[in-house]
C-alpha cells in the first residue's frame, strides 16, 4: 500500500481584468440613485394580534359512512364546503368497506349494496 502524499501546490491564478460597461445602467443619472422604493411593510407580532377569527365558525358534524358502516367526524369549511379534517381518514374507510365486503363473500353471506 502506498503512503499518503500531499498534493503539489497549485500556482496562483491571475485576476480577471476589470469589465467596463459600454453604456450606463438604465435609470441612473449623474451617479445618484433615483429609484422609488415600495412602501415599507409592517407586521404585528403581538400575541393578541393572532390569527384573524373566521367570520363563520367551521361546521362540525358526525355522519355515518354507508359503505364501511362507521361513524365519521368531519370539520368542513362553511364558505366552500371542503372537508378540512375527517376522522377516520378516507383511506381507512375504504379499507374497512373492502374488508367488510371480502369477509362477507368468504363467510357465505349475501351482501346487498344499496346506492
Amino acid at each position: 500500500m502506498d503512503a499518503i502524499r500531499p498534493l503539489p501546490p497549485t500556482p496562483p491564478v491571475a485576476p480577471a481584468p476589470a469589465v467596463t460597461p459600454i453604456r450606463p445602467a438604465a435609470g441612473s443619472s449623474n451617479g445618484s440613485d433615483s429609484r422609488v422604493l415600495d412602501p415599507a411593510v409592517s407586521i404585528d407580532v403581538r400575541p393578541e394580534a393572532g390569527e384573524a377569527k373566521p367570520t363563520e365558525p367551521e361546521r362540525r358534524a358526525y355522519i355515518r359512512d354507508r359503505d364501511s358502516e362507521s361513524l365519521v367526524f368531519r370539520v368542513t369549511d362553511p364558505k366552500t364546503g371542503d372537508v378540512v379534517m375527517q376522522i377516520p381518514n378516507e383511506v381507512i374507510l375504504r379499507a374497512r368497506a373492502y374488508a367488510r365486503e371480502t369477509t362477507a363473500a368468504f363467510s357465505g353471506e349475501r351482501l346487498v349494496k344499496t346506492a
